[in-house]
């Protein structure tokens, strides 16, 4: 029984000074990043009622001349968001309000600066695609004077934010 023993000791033996070696490989990746062109927001017109009378509502569509306009211009192709946000409840002036609304129609969309392609609700906001790096933004809503509305000229601040979508 001794010589087999002594056979795997030394079979032991001869793989000992080999050893097992250490195998190194290495893995390489690339790390990139797209700058985007920025978006940029800018008024073309602002939303003008024009002149109103106490008692009479008075109506712009977002297709009407008077609607208020603004141009988002950014990347070709690429999809953004339009957020008005909180819209005014009211326009003011030095010692007035007047009551303003906007329906579920009263803002608008277009690829062109004087064709409207669709209408959205402004409370809820839309997503479109920028055509030829633009995207046209249209907004009409109502005055509500009542008949007691003192005379003065009345305004409010709409804000929009416009934002990349997707990757």
């Amino acid at each position: 029984m001794r010589k087999p023993l002594m056979v795997a000791l030394a079979v032991a033996a001869l793989a000992l000074p080999f050893g097992l070696e250490a195998q190194t490989n290495q893995g390489t990746i690339t790390a990139s990043a797209t700058v985007q062109t920025p978006l940029n927001v800018v008024k073309v017109q602002d939303l003008a009622f024009g002149a109103v009378l106490p008692g009479v509502n008075k109506t712009v569509l977002p297709g009407d001349a008077n609607a208020g306009q603004l141009q988002i211009a950014g990347e070709d192709a690429r999809e953004v968001s339009v957020d008005f946000g909180t819209l005014p409840t009211s326009l003011a002036s030095s010692s007035s309000t007047m009551p303003i609304t906007f329906g579920s129609g009263s803002a608008g969309w277009g690829i062109l600066p004087t064709t409207l392609d669709g209408t959205f609700d402004p409370a809820s906001g839309t997503s479109q695609f920028l055509v030829g790096s633009a995207l046209y933004v249209f907004l009409g809503g109502t005055v509500q004077p009542p008949a007691s509305q003192a005379a003065g000229i009345y305004s409010a601040d709409v804000t929009v934010t416009v934002n990349y979508t997707g990757s």
